[in-house]
């Protein structure tokens, strides 16, 4: 049982380092300062949507830990609605 959770660990790490390495080679990745302005769209997004300012800061900032991560600035996918 350790030995598959070790395979299904490393084989998890491979993927998510060539995804990032295919992104980066494709020029696709986003930059710090990208993040940063799709996170600020994320906050202001959630306060149009009735959300307080600490659920805002917080969906906003999972965004920019989630862009930085993974090198994709989508939107659609970390923003909640109510």
């Amino acid at each position: 049982m350790r030995r598959v959770v070790h395979i299904a660990f490393f084989a998890l790490l491979a993927y998510l380092i060539g995804d990032r390495a295919l992104l980066h080679a494709q020029g696709r990745d986003a930059t710090p300062s990208a993040c940063s302005q799709r996170a600020e769209q994320v906050k202001y997004d959630a306060l149009g949507r009735g959300f307080g300012a600490a659920a805002a800061g917080s969906q906003s900032e999972a965004f920019m830990s989630g862009c930085l991560v993974s090198g994709r600035a989508d939107m659609d996918a970390t923003t909640a609605s109510r």
